[in-house]
């Protein structure tokens, strides 16, 4: 078997797993300035893969001949896209609500995420590979925890970045973004792909092993080889609870719950120990370390929520009427900025440039048509991980597929008060657990004796 060395795309994913860790670093790379780092990084790489390819050194991997439905999902995003930006008539929008500077940011980003998907599946082309790349989004969600922890707990001479300066969260742990919930939005991705590391090291057992033996094999997988895997992952719910993100929170929570019930279904063999694995995260992680940092506060802030209070909830009402008008063709992709004035009440006073719900964002935006192919993207890749878990038999690929359903099931929770999808790292990290859905379930796991890592 070829070792990663010899590999000739070797560079090109030492290159993929280098975006991963940079992404979130420049405020989530939530300026123009760094979006533009980021699509020349991935263009780099897209025609590496391309050069490659092309020159027969490479392969298509099987998984990206097989994802078709989320690859036309995402090609039609961008044709979408750019009808709304052309000039009447080829638009369908009414050329009063066409925002074109908007319309072109964000076309940009959709072939940005695109490439994204496809270097994905094209470079994730092994169990070895889809391994590595978990584990560099663990270290890169442990690296934005550990920072974000410091600055909090040890104030502005931890503060290398200068980000609480401009931060209005001062007391809650932000990490390089700016906003509190899109860390949590991060940790929430990171510490599902952690968690499925670990499940792809559960040990099947016979169904008359007793509870000792079944109880050692988990003792091994959480004291062994993965103890270091599971230390990262206390390091990050420490830093989710101390972002006092409520929705964040309880997302991640929520979506462990449920993916752990959907888990028992599909682990037949293993789903005992898998009951003591996420028994054990709930008593260590919920109960004993969280309550050393913050999970009072957390508490107490989810208490006092008052729903009248809410100035997201105005926002959302007073996008209503917007999104009424705009149903079907949308509004432009983009456009959500420059529409809401119009409809905002005295009442609803800062500027905002999100609706603080992905699903009316989308919605209003792209309309009916556009969101349609949101919907079918998220849902294939749901149903890919799915069959994944249920019909492959290697632990790495229904470890990952495992990661990312619980993934992309907690950032589906957190969008719907937040704006998670609209942050380029979050959003990147999303596209990266589809394509994890899509690789783990069509990968030819035999392609590793022919292929490097």
């Amino acid at each position: 078997m070829p070792s990663l060395r010899s590999a000739p795309d070797r560079h090109l994913f030492f290159a993929f797993c280098l975006l991963i860790v940079w992404a979130p670093i420049p405020l989530g790379s939530n300026r123009v300035w760094a979006m533009q780092i980021l699509q020349a990084w991935i263009a780099v790489i897209s025609a590496g893969l391309c050069w490659q390819i092309g020159k027969g050194r490479l392969e298509l991997a099987p998984a990206l001949k097989k994802a078709w439905i989320p690859v036309a999902c995402l090609s039609g995003i961008l044709l979408w896209t750019l009808l709304q930006i052309l000039p009447p008539p080829l638009s369908p929008l009414d050329s009063s609500t066409r925002n074109v500077t908007s319309g072109y940011l964000a076309l940009q980003k959709s072939m940005a995420y695109t490439l994204v998907f496809l270097c994905a599946l094209q470079l994730l082309a092994t169990p070895q590979r889809l391994e590595r790349a978990a584990l560099v989004i663990v270290a890169s969600g442990v690296l934005q925890a550990v920072y974000a922890v410091l600055v909090t707990l040890g104030g502005p001479s931890f503060d290398l970045l200068g980000l609480k300066l401009i931060s209005p969260f001062k007391d809650a742990t932000t990490g390089t973004f700016v906003n509190r919930n899109h860390l949590a939005g991060y940790l929430e991705m990171s510490l599902a792909t952690g968690i499925g590391l670990l499940m792809a090291r559960l040990e099947p057992g016979d169904s008359d092993m007793g509870w000792r033996e079944r109880s050692r094999r988990l003792l091994r997988a959480l004291l062994g080889g993965k103890a270091m895997v599971r230390l990262f992952l206390v390091i990050m719910v420490i830093a989710l609870v101390m972002t006092h993100s409520r929705m964040g929170n309880s997302a991640f929570f929520a979506s462990m719950g449920i993916s752990a019930m959907i888990g028992l279904f599909l682990y037949r063999k293993v789903s005992r120990s898998l009951v003591l694995l996420f028994a054990s995260m709930i008593v260590i992680d919920l109960f004993i370390v969280s309550a050393w940092f913050g999970l009072d506060k957390l508490a107490s802030r989810i208490e006092g929520t008052r729903i009248s209070e809410e100035v997201r909830l105005d926002v959302n009402a007073n996008a209503w009427p917007w999104l009424q008008e705009h149903w079907l063709a949308g509004s432009g992709a983009g456009s959500f900025g420059s529409q809401f004035p119009a409809y905002r009440t005295a009442d609803v006073g800062p500027f905002f440039d999100f609706a603080h719900n992905d699903y009316l964002q989308i919605l209003g935006e792209y309309g009916v048509i556009g969101a349609a192919f949101f919907v079918l993207m998220i849902a294939s890749s749901l149903w890919a991980a799915v069959r994944a878990q249920r019909q492959r038999q290697n632990q790495v690929l229904r470890g990952m597929a495992f990661a990312a359903m619980m993934g992309i099931t907690s950032l589906m929770i957190h969008a719907s008060v937040d704006f998670n999808h609209y942050i380029p790292a979050n959003a990147m990290l999303f596209v990266v657990l589809c394509a994890f859905a899509s690789a783990a379930r069509h990968m030819d796991s035999s392609r590793q004796k022919r292929r490097g890592m």
